[in-house]
Parts: C-alpha cells; sequence; structure tokens
C-alpha cells in the first residue's frame, strides 16, 4: 500500500479537512509544528485506498508521531497470516480428499474407518506433516509480529508523548 496522500478527516463528519504527503522516509511527519505536534492531531487518518478493516485510524490530541508506517506494516503482517491460515486449511482439504480417496480404493488402513474417523486421521495427518507444521509456525510468526506493530503504537499513544 502507498503511503503518500493520506487523507486527513474530520473525526465526527468524516469530511476530508486536507491531504497529507504522508511520513517522509524516516517514518517522522514533514509538516510537524515545532513543538512536534503533527498536524492531523485530533483528527482521522487514511491513506488513498483505504481498507475499511484498517482505516480511518484516529490521531489523539497533541500527538508527535505519524503512526500510518507502523499501521501499514501491521496490516501487511495481518494480511500474511491470514493468507498463511487459508493454505494451511487448503492443504488439510487436500489431505483429507487424499484420506476419503484411499479408503475408498479399500486400503487396508482407512477401509474400516467411520467418516469421522476418516476426517480425524487427516487433520492429524495434516498437522504432523513438515508443510503443515511450517505454515503454522509462519502464520504464528507473522500474526505475533502485526500484533507487536499495533501494540507499539498503542504503547507510544498511552505513554503520553503528546503535546495536551
Amino acid at each position: 500500500m502507498r503511503t503518500d496522500g493520506i487523507r486527513v478527516l474530520h473525526p465526527a463528519t468524516g469530511e476530508l479537512i486536507r491531504v497529507c504527503p504522508g511520513p517522509d522516509r524516516s517514518g517522522g511527519c514533514p509538516l510537524a509544528a515545532p513543538n512536534g505536534v503533527v498536524p492531523c492531531a485530533g483528527l482521522l487518518i487514511a491513506p488513498q485506498p483505504a481498507d475499511p478493516e484498517y482505516w480511518p485510524l484516529p490521531v489523539p490530541h497533541g500527538y508527535r508521531y505519524c503512526d500510518v508506517p507502523w499501521n501499514v506494516r501491521a496490516r501487511a503482517c495481518l494480511r500474511k497470516a491470514e493468507w498463511l491460515r487459508e493454505r494451511w486449511r487448503a492443504g488439510l482439504r487436500q489431505e483429507t480428499e487424499r484420506v476419503w480417496v484411499l479408503a475408498g480404493r479399500h486400503d487396508p488402513r482407512y477401509r474400516k474407518m467411520t467418516p469421522h474417523e476418516l476426517n480425524a486421521t487427516a487433520l492429524w495427518r495434516w498437522r504432523l506433516s513438515a508443510a503443515g507444521q511450517a505454515l503454522r509456525r509462519a502464520e504464528q510468526k507473522a500474526q505475533e509480529q502485526g500484533e507487536t506493530y499495533l501494540a507499539f503504537t498503542e504503547h507510544r499513544r498511552n505513554s503520553g508523548h503528546w503535546v495536551g
């Protein structure tokens, strides 16, 4: 997602107040006042186009940071976790289909199993597979990274680093 062209919106009406160029390369606000307060403090911000699940983002009054890069990083990590979760589920569907096909071919390991047992066996096999475990670990890592970005932003917002 591009972070230039950040829309600054009125918190009550959602009306566009101005468009901000976005953070500089260091992640700071190039339009910050001499005391460090960002011009969007007390308002809402949203990049163009904005994903309604993550935007607009409220900016506290007197705030001194641009949180756009952190929110973009968190969003990317959480989207990656969702994608990895879907890949894990697709792998489980494939393994379930494979076990059912083998049962249908009268494989001695599966032919006497009930449908519930076939599904449980497929889940067990997929969970223990190297691919299933790697996808689960990667999903957990992406989820933790996204949560870390969000927690950092929340900590910074709650730590009193603004003029009030």
